[in-house]
């Protein structure tokens, strides 16, 4: 080998030197973010069933303080979404159903509150 090729062949093996580090950090970087999303669908997946558990029971105490006739249902409902951490939304009254509507925050900047929906109300027996 002439003493020309030596010398650009050690200059590209020294331009490898680092790479394996940037390698390294791009992987990091990569695990960091599939973390980080992971963490935000786990989010929003524990807000949702919140949201879902506190509209079931928004409107079921308003369904019962409806049929008992005692107060305002959909303040019932309002105080039942609000001990959950949740906001209520809509409440209905349509004869002796109810439905009620109740959204949780979540702390992920892209969806920043779930929504969910229950009805509650007599059924007749036979």
């Amino acid at each position: 080998m002439t003493y020309a090729r030596r010398l650009v062949c050690r200059r590209l093996c020294r331009s490898d030197q680092g790479s394996g580090t940037m390698a390294g950090v791009a992987l990091v970087a990569a695990a960091a973010v599939l973390l980080s999303v992971l963490a935000m669908a786990g989010n929003v997946f524990i807000c949702r069933s919140k949201a879902i558990s506190a509209a079931d029971l928004a409107a079921v105490s308003a369904a019962t303080v409806l049929w008992e006739g005692a107060a305002d249902p959909c303040a019932a409902a309002q105080t039942v979404a609000r001990s959950h951490k949740g906001k209520l939304e809509s409440c209905r009254i349509d004869g002796d159903i109810v439905t009620a509507g109740v959204s949780v925050r979540t702390s992920v900047p892209l969806i920043p509150q779930v929504t969910s929906s229950a009805r509650a109300g007599p059924i007749e027996c036979s």
